[in-house]
This record gives structure tokens, C-alpha cells and sequence, in this order.
């Protein structure tokens, strides 16, 4: 499965949509992490929330925390020093490795392959390509995936959630 994340300032609703190989936007990342305690939210296309990303520590090691809809807690690692930058996913064994200066990165389960991300210059930004090999990794993928724009971009700007100024009906059914 390949997903598009378009980074940039532009968008008319404050979020950056996640466009599926149909050409079809399937989801949408809102929120910032330029903070200790910010979050940010992957929502499918009719609001409902799938995972969220967030800081949990600070220090040598930076460490988050995904929470998807329906599964445990993942922690993701980040060690990065000038000489490597490697993350790890708890709960799915994952290592993620990568390379700033090329924008490519790979996540595996042990020798085996299960999804990469590439950063690329579009014409309205930083654009993400994921291709990910299985469908219950694309939340885990898609979230953790928001960390490597770190060294390309300057911090996202979005809103926060649920975005002010925007009415929401409680349906009592």
C-alpha cells in the first residue's frame, strides 16, 4: 500500500491529508508536537480517530507514545546523534533506520522489510511516500512517520483538536 503526505501550510482545513494509492485521501493528520504533552491525530475521512502520537519524554533518547484505536500502547525510541539515526518501535519490534541527507528511511522486523518512507520536494512542500507492507502497520507508519519531517522542515503548525471555530452535533444515537 503507498500513501502521500503533503507537508505544508496551505491547507484549507489546517490538516495534512493522507492520500492512498487510489488518488483517494483515506486520512488525516492534525495536531503539533513542537511541545512536551502536544499531540498529534490520525482520523479517516469521517472524523474518527485511529491513533494518536505523542511526546512522553525528553532527554538523550526522545520517547513517544502511539495509541491506536484497539491495540497497546507502542513506544517509539529515537536516538539520534550525528553519526546515526535509528528509532525503535516497542511492541512491534520494529527498527526504523535512515539517512537525513538522502530522506529515505526503512522500518524492519529483524532482516525482513515492512514498509518505507521517502521525503521528497513538491511543489507546494515536503511531500512523504509510504509504501507499507501491511494494513494493521499504517496507523504505527503513518504517525511515526510525521517524526522524520523533524530534520527537514520546520515544525508543522496545525490545530489542535477538536479545531476551534468549527461546530460539531452530538448525535444521541
Amino acid at each position: 500500500m503507498l500513501f502521500w503526505l503533503e507537508l505544508n501550510q496551505e491547507k484549507d482545513y489546517g490538516q495534512i491529508p493522507v492520500i492512498a494509492e487510489n488518488g483517494q485521501v483515506k486520512y488525516f493528520i492534525q495536531g503539533n508536537l513542537d511541545n512536551p504533552n502536544h499531540t498529534l491525530y490520525l482520523n479517516d475521512i469521517n472524523k474518527k480517530e485511529v491513533g494518536r502520537l505523542f511526546s512522553d519524554g525528553a532527554g538523550l533518547i526522545a520517547s513517544f507514545t502511539i495509541d491506536v484505536v484497539n491495540h497497546s500502547l507502542v513506544g517509539v525510541k529515537k536516538l539520534n546523534t550525528p553519526s546515526t539515526n535509528i528509532f525503535y518501535l516497542t511492541q512491534l519490534n520494529y527498527i526504523v533506520t535512515g539517512s537525513i541527507k538522502h530522506g529515505t528511511y526503512t522500518f524492519r522486523s529483524g532482516i525482513k522489510k515492512v514498509a518505507n518512507v521517502k521525503t521528497m520536494m513538491g511543489d507546494k512542500g515536503v511531500v512523504l511516500t509510504c509504501e507499507i507492507n501491511k494494513p494493521e502497520d499504517v496507523p504505527f507508519i503513518l504517525l511515526t512517520s510525521i517524526l522524520f519531517t523533524q530534520w527537514h522542515v520546520t515544525p508543522l503548525k496545525l490545530p489542535t483538536f477538536p479545531p476551534i471555530n468549527q461546530k460539531f452535533e452530538i448525535n444521541p444515537n
